[in-house]
């Protein structure tokens, strides 16, 4: 008990007292410290979980995405990671991608358009283009659409960029807006054909009263002209409107007979443009002279071949067998393979020439139109048939009627091909099934036939 009696003094078991509270105090806070040293850690290894299973979320999502993606740096567009539909898409490797620039796949134009698209959102800035035009090794030149959004990964910002080929909806649509397009051709040529109908109907009243009345004067003249041929031997020369009596006898019978021919020619036009805009009642096929198609399209456009040249030539030798299809449809595919033709010529001195002929060894008629026209570049003859695709887009060209055209002549079983050199001409080569020379050939009894001077409609040769 003596060796105890320092404690039993009042100070020193205060003081005691004082150190064993701040010995304990001191535990306190270790423990404490040990504590949140301890939930700080466990803190940081669920932040390291967490961002680690985030990073293979987005890994798994960027691997598995359908879409084709690729990561690249914005400042200098170098491509840093693709996944496996980018690999798939562009039909190459990942060293062949990895650290290249982005324009080595996407066309530069289009990716710059696809760069000044970007639109700034509440958190990122946002790129997009509905079609650009990329590179892929397995499949060659493509359509795409570009996303893009600027993102922050591993405290460095990178672009995510989605690639979707679009090839096959450009198609598709390309088809559509074609389809939607003959729908409008077809709706403008019924409306057409109402109007022709009614203005043939007014043509034709007064030009019956012209054919009818010239030759009613034409067999007055003949009743006539005997008694003036009297009156002149007895009263010597006279005139008769204006015209020297020797000159009236032969001049008169030419009038009139010019006056008779070019009525008759009105009738046969507006006959042809009637049939040419009259819808068929059925989509059954019948044998079809092709020379009768030939000549009553030369018949439609008349006009514009003598305003176009002085050299349209005819070769249809009668020996040329029908074919099995709609005329209407043949009609207005040689109309148009025609006008081109016309078009395509710089001045009236050069010539268009249109032939048909029978190919015997591959059983097909062969219709061939062709010009000394100022013809087009390969590139031209490759989009040639194309939809919307025109030479002639300043006069009002659609770029649909040789695609129409095309369309046609594939649906009767033959082919539509051209040949052409810039500078030098072009020619439409049209072939169809031949219905078997059984059949009887249509066509003009001439080889070869010229189209006229307009002053031959008025006087006789």
């Amino acid at each position: 008990m003596k060796d105890y009696e320092p404690f039993a003094h009042p100070h020193r078991k205060a003081e005691l007292q004082v150190h064993l509270g701040i010995w304990l105090l001191g535990l306190i806070f270790l423990g404490a410290r040990l504590v949140y040293l301890r939930r700080r850690q466990d803190d940081q290894d669920r932040v390291r979980m967490a961002l680690r299973e985030s990073e293979a979320r987005f890994r798994q999502l960027f691997e598995q995405n359908d879409d084709a993606l690729l990561l690249f740096r914005p400042e200098n567009f170098e491509v840093i990671d693709v996944n496996p539909m980018a690999l798939e898409l562009l039909g190459l490797t990942r060293q062949d991608i990895i650290g290249q620039k982005i324009q080595s796949f996407v066309l530069a134009e289009d990716f710059q358009a696809f760069v000044e698209s970007g639109a700034i959102s509440d958190s990122a800035p946002l790129f997009q283009t509905e079609r650009a035009t990329s590179f892929s090794k397995s499949k060659g030149e493509i359509t795409v659409s570009l996303r893009g959004k600027i993102l922050t990964l591993e405290n460095e910002c990178i672009v995510y960029c989605s690639m979707r080929d679009m090839t096959e909806k450009v198609r598709l649509m390309e088809e559509i807006q074609a389809s939607q397009a003959k729908l409008i051709h077809a709706d403008k040529m019924a409306s057409l054909g109402l109007l022709v109908s009614s203005v043939a109907h007014e043509i034709n009243n007064p030009n019956t009263y012209i054919s009818a009345n010239a030759t009613m004067l034409a067999q007055a003249w003949q009743d006539a002209s005997p008694i003036l041929l009297d009156y002149r031997r007895e009263h010597g020369e006279f005139s008769l409107g204006g015209l020297p009596s020797d000159e009236i006898e032969t001049l008169v019978p030419r009038l009139f007979n010019g006056i008779i021919d070019g009525s008759r020619r009105i009738t046969e036009i507006v006959n042809n443009m009637r049939e040419f805009v009259k819808t068929e009642k059925s989509n059954r096929q019948r044998p079809v002279e092709i020379n009768r198609i030939i000549q009553a399209a030369t018949s439609i456009l008349w006009h514009h071949i003598h305003k176009h040249t002085d050299h349209f030539h005819l070769e249809l030798p009668p020996a040329v067998p029908p074919f099995m299809g709609r005329g209407q449809q043949i009609e207005q595919v040689v109309i148009n393979l025609i006008m081109n033709a016309l078009q395509s010529l710089p001045d009236k001195t050069r010539g268009v020439w249109v032939t048909s002929r029978l190919d015997d060894s591959a059983g097909q008629v062969v219709i061939t139109v062709r010009d000394e026209g100022k013809g087009m570049t390969v590139e031209e003859l490759e989009q040639l048939k194309e939809p919307f695709f025109t030479t002639k887009a300043d006069e009002g060209g659609t770029g649909l009627g040789l695609y129409i055209s095309d369309s046609i002549i594939r649906e009767h079983g033959g082919t539509l091909e051209f040949q052409s050199e810039h500078g030098s001409g072009t020619t439409a080569t049209i072939r169809l099934p031949a219905a078997g020379t059984g059949m009887k050939p249509g066509g003009s009894a001439n080889k070869t036939q010229q189209i006229p001077d307009d002053s031959a409609a008025t006087t006789l040769p």
